[in-house]
């Protein structure tokens, strides 16, 4: 945490059929509750800092002083854990996902904006699914839903964390262990269509392997309901792309009516953000973040995607 401009709270909720779990409070609890509040859980690699760092970028700061965040860290993976029972099992992200509910129970949240990198992605999904009430929407990266992903998140994480430059080492054991609790999965691609009834935004990288698979999650999910971007030229758009991402996070709140003062500032020259949509012929093309910037949304102005209807 000592890159960051900004202190977090350690709370300690005791999950059912997980155990004690500690949760990052960002930002003024008593204040904000009943504000706009951002619930993170980062991906098999990485820790609960992967999202502080990037609530603490420049570019987050406008979301940063008007929102709360609750930064999960799931058990182990705190930088320089020491290493979990042997016997111990990690509990797997369906349980995860249905009992995220209980953080917002003890801290007295009513509903969030769920953001989450891969296997978290997988983990905020399943608990908006579960309890689609408390969410606003769902903001999911490089997210997979069809196969199961091995130690690939591992790597990628490990890289993450050096990359930000960060002193920080993660416990091995622990990480491998969450690993396989993300391997040993059940898929959700077939409940999709039936459980999302929220609005959600799967960003991936092009260079990402996950690609694909979010391609294939956003054809399932009902029409109206999921938007997709597409970084350009990065693999892990929260580590390389801030930026982007938080301006994708700007819009799809905007959507939903929260912060509706934020100004983007990203210039529409400079985005080189795409999206995938098809037209009313029924052809892919694929659009700027700037083409559906109009001031009069309803939900997603972003890359809102009409899609025919499905078989």
């Amino acid at each position: 945490m000592e890159k960051s401009d900004y202190s977090a709270t350690p709370y300690v909720v005791d999950m059912d059929a997980v155990g004690p779990m500690s949760v990052y409070v960002q930002g003024d609890l008593e204040k904000l509750r009943e504000g706009v509040v951002f619930l993170t859980v980062h991906g098999a690699g990485s820790s609960f800092n992967t999202w502080l760092d990037f609530a603490g970028d420049d570019n987050m700061e406008d979301i940063r002083k008007r929102a709360l965040f609750l930064h999960v860290s799931l058990p182990g993976q705190e930088p320089a854990a020491e290493d979990m029972a042997s016997d111990y099992v990690f509990p797997g992200m369906e349980a995860i996902g249905l009992n995220l509910v209980t953080v917002l129970d003890h801290l007295r949240v009513k509903q969030v904006v769920g953001l989450g990198d891969g296997a978290g992605a997988n983990i905020i999904l399943r608990f908006a699914m579960n309890h689609p009430g408390r969410v606003h929407g769902v903001l999911a990266i490089n997210t997979e839903g069809v196969e199961s992903a091995g130690y690939k998140e591992m790597i990628i994480g490990k890289i993450k964390e050096m990359r930000k430059g960060t002193a920080e080492e993660l416990n091995n054991k622990n990480v491998a262990k969450y690993s396989e609790a993300y391997k040993k999965r059940s898929q959700i691609l077939t409940q999709l269509n039936k459980k999302i009834k929220f609005d959600v935004l799967l960003i991936t990288g092009m260079n990402s392997k996950s690609v694909a698979d979010t391609e294939t999650m956003q054809k399932e999910i009902t029409a109206g309901l999921c938007s997709m971007i597409k970084v350009e030229e990065v693999a892990d758009p929260l580590a390389e792309a801030p930026e982007k991402v938080a301006e994708a996070l700007i819009l799809f709140c905007q959507g939903q009516g929260l912060m509706p003062t934020i100004n983007r500032r990203m210039s529409r020259q400079e985005s080189t953000t795409s999206t995938t949509s098809q037209g009313s012929d029924g052809k892919g093309r694929k659009l700027s973040m700037t083409d559906y910037d109009t001031p009069n949304i309803r939900r997603l102005s972003l890359s809102a995607t009409e899609k025919g209807e499905q078989a």
